[in-house]
């Protein structure tokens, strides 16, 4: 059941999300930077699209790859992200930029590698326990 939900986790999470989100800085650039509080016209937002894009692609290829991609996926992401939430931090902070966007970004970006976190951390809590051997009396 466990695996189950690092899988939603995985492929929802990261991977519709990412993608969503990869796809909005691509197509609608100019939109969401104005949401984000940024200036329009950059092309950072191609570059933050297509890693977005990178990592739903990862979170839906879970579907199909298993055990150490999933680690892979979920520690790639949880550093654009947690790196991600920083920025938006210190632009709230240095610049005030308060847009709703910018603030729901630092939440979506600590959630959910938060949430692969506290999974990944049961699972192999689990999967220890049930390899070591058991005490001899």
């Amino acid at each position: 059941m466990l695996d189950l939900y690092l899988l939603y986790t995985l492929v929802v999470g990261v991977g519709a999300g990412y993608l969503f989100a990869g796809l909005s800085h691509l197509l609608f650039a100019d939109r969401i930077a104005e949401q984000l509080g940024w200036a329009t016209g950059s092309p950072f937002q191609i570059e933050v699209g297509l890693y977005d894009v990178a990592f739903g692609v990862l979170g839906i290829c879970c579907i199909w790859f298993r055990d150490q991609w999933w680690y892979a996926t979920a520690l790639g992401m949880s550093v654009f992200a947690g790196g991600a939430a920083i920025n938006h931090v210190r632009d709230l902070v240095a610049q005030g930029d308060s847009s709703a966007l910018n603030s729901a970004s630092v939440l979506a970006d600590l959630l959910v590698p938060a949430i692969l976190v506290v999974l990944f951390i049961v699972r192999w809590r689990l999967e220890r326990r049930t390899t070591l051997p058991s005490a001899v009396a």
